[in-house]
């Protein structure tokens, strides 16, 4: 995870810090539950004449209502793998089908956390292959573009939601575009995809979207262990502090520091004394300017001896 930041509290500063409260505080927040969420569409299906046909002689395009996620219908996106058609240089390629968005005005999607939309499967296949199908935002400028895959199901609907930061320019994509590389499938397979329900997602209040430590397992005298995070949250973000503290089962925690949070950093927490071997918890915990508990995550680690 890559992080901006690294905070380092001394042992002196920590003697001062308030306790940090018992995992029994419960968050005002609605964390990264649904009910926290906005949403814009880009997309319903309920009209699919915008999206094109990259490989009309492997691919139809078609509006579905019999596999549909919401409203009325989803766009079929159904191919016949042949690898002796398709483009005359590259007889087995990539199928596709994609939509320009410059039309919608909403070609910047860095204001929202996540892309998001719906895929059902149907394949003459037993099983799919490990990349049944991949999604590419392009973005102004030549061979400007991000090309993400797909991890989706047969024959069941997949949620896909993919993290914005991901892409190349969130602040300017021109094009969504789905295609599968037929050489991932066999010549002759038969593959349709059922795409529906195409929307850019946001947090509103703030909410802890990771978190981890950089070691699983630590040694007893070991003096450190830092939390990596990434927060979400288009309010209040300014303001939010975040808090950290290790600890073992209902106990007080052993070691704890605070600081400033960010959408992606990192806290280091110095550890002043020896931790016996054993199962311990990593807590981190988000506050408002009040001091509320707005949301809280935890991970575990290890403790072992050293090997001296």
């Amino acid at each position: 995870m890559k992080m901006k930041y690294r905070l380092l509290l001394s042992a002196a500063f920590l003697i001062g810090l308030s306790p940090i409260a018992s995992a029994e505080e419960t968050p005002y927040g609605k964390g990264m539950s649904e009910k926290n969420k906005e949403r814009v569409f880009l997309d319903d299906m309920e009209d699919i004449a915008d999206w094109s046909n990259g490989s009309p002689d492997e691919s139809t395009l078609s509006a579905d209502r019999e596999h549909v996620k919401q409203g009325q219908q989803s766009l079929r996106f159904a191919n016949k793998i042949d690898y002796t058609k398709g483009e005359a240089n590259y007889p087995i390629g990539w199928p596709r089908t994609g939509k320009d968005l410059g039309k919608e005005n909403l070609t910047d999607f860095s204001p929202f956390d996540f892309f998001e939309c719906w895929v059902f499967v149907e394949t003459s296949r037993e099983s799919l292959p490990s990349k049944a199908i991949s999604v590419g935002f392009y973005h102004t400028g030549h061979k400007r573009s991000t090309h993400l895959p797909l991890e989706v199901a047969k024959n069941e609907w997949t949620k896909i939601v993919l993290p914005i930061p991901k892409l190349l320019d969130p602040s300017d994509v021109r094009r969504i575009q789905f295609n599968i590389s037929e050489s991932d499938y066999k010549h002759g397979d038969r593959v349709d995809f059922y795409i529906d329900d195409i929307v850019l997602t946001r947090y509103v209040e703030p909410a802890i979207n990771e978190l981890a430590v950089d070691r699983n397992v630590l040694y007893c005298g070991d003096r450190s262990i830092t939390a990596e995070y990434s927060l979400v949250g288009s309010k209040g973000m300014d303001e939010v502090k975040a808090e950290l503290a290790i600890g073992r089962g209902d106990q007080a925690p052993v070691a704890q520091t605070a600081g400033t949070a960010d959408r992606r950093g990192d806290l280091c927490l110095p550890i002043d004394k020896r931790l016996e071997p054993g199962v311990y918890w990593a807590r981190l915990a988000l506050r408002d300017s009040a001091g509320k508990l707005i949301d809280r995550k935890q991970v575990d680690f290890r403790v072992i001896e050293g090997p001296f």
